[in-house]
């Protein structure tokens, strides 16, 4: 991924509206490059001390930096939960066609032995 490619994902990555892939690409790109990281966590500073100013209990302080560490830490485990399931249910469909075909051979063998 391109750093320009990066930086229009910046807000939705804020706002949680990246797909899975775009997502884990994002996630790739901003470990290893510092400048693209450097303007997810301005944007994401900033985008939070607004949330807190806008919310009425906004007495306590928070470590924002702390916040977009885990906010990332909670992107790659979504991620991760994703593809799990995406290997699950391609798992199980694969299960599924194996019951079906060995179902399937079992009558056409029962009618072969009727007729």
């Amino acid at each position: 991924m391109k750093c320009r490619a990066a930086e229009g994902m910046v807000n939705r990555y804020i706002n949680h509206t990246l797909s899975v892939e775009e997502l884990e690409e994002f996630l790739e790109h901003i470990s290893t490059c510092s400048s693209c990281y450097d303007e997810l966590e301005t944007y994401f500073i900033v985008h939070e001390a607004t949330q807190q100013l806008d919310e009425e209990d906004s007495d306590s302080a928070f470590d924002l930096k702390e916040l977009l560490e885990q906010d990332i830490k909670k992107s790659r485990r979504y991620i991760r939960k994703k593809k799990a399931s995406r290997f699950l249910a391609g798992f199980l469909v694969c299960i599924f066609i194996a019951v079906l075909a060995a179902f399937l051979v079992f009558i056409i063998l029962e009618i072969r032995q009727t007729l």
